[in-house]
């Protein structure tokens, strides 16, 4: 009798990417149609123009992403860019967190905490995939 080896499931490390676009793009939109009423759910301390801002910044970071995601073996530079951008969302909404924690409602709170820990994941989804997609 033999014993089947088990193999990790490898998923095709462009879905992230292909993810990160849609939300991106989703909350691009959120933000650009919503800043107003966010920052006043959130407590947010900055004018609502901030959140515009950060909704504008995320469309062509969603196009980004997707330009990644569909390329069969992107540039490894792009590959790159797209974790440096990552890395200091993370850093930029850890410093927006100890800046203004005091002022943001519970809610406020939940969404800046909520969208920095997923970024994260999404970041260290893209770190394990980043080597079979750059070969």
């Amino acid at each position: 009798m033999t014993l089947a080896q088990a193999t990790p499931m490898r998923l095709d490390p462009h879905l992230i990417y292909l993810a990160d676009a849609t939300v991106s793009l989703t909350m691009g939109v959120a933000l650009l149609l919503g800043a107003g009423a966010i920052t006043e759910l959130a407590g947010w301390p900055l004018p609502p123009a901030f959140l515009t801002a950060i909704g504008i910044f995320l469309l062509p970071w969603a196009a980004f992403n997707l330009w990644i995601g569909r390329s069969a073996q992107p540039n490894r530079a792009a590959v790159v860019a797209n974790l440096i951008g990552d890395a200091l969302w993370i850093a930029g909404t850890a410093a927006l967190l100890v800046s203004f924690a005091p002022t943001l409602t519970a809610i406020g709170l939940v969404l800046l905490a909520g969208q920095g820990l997923a970024v994260v994941g999404v970041l260290i989804t893209k770190l394990f995939g980043a080597r079979a997609l750059i070969r």
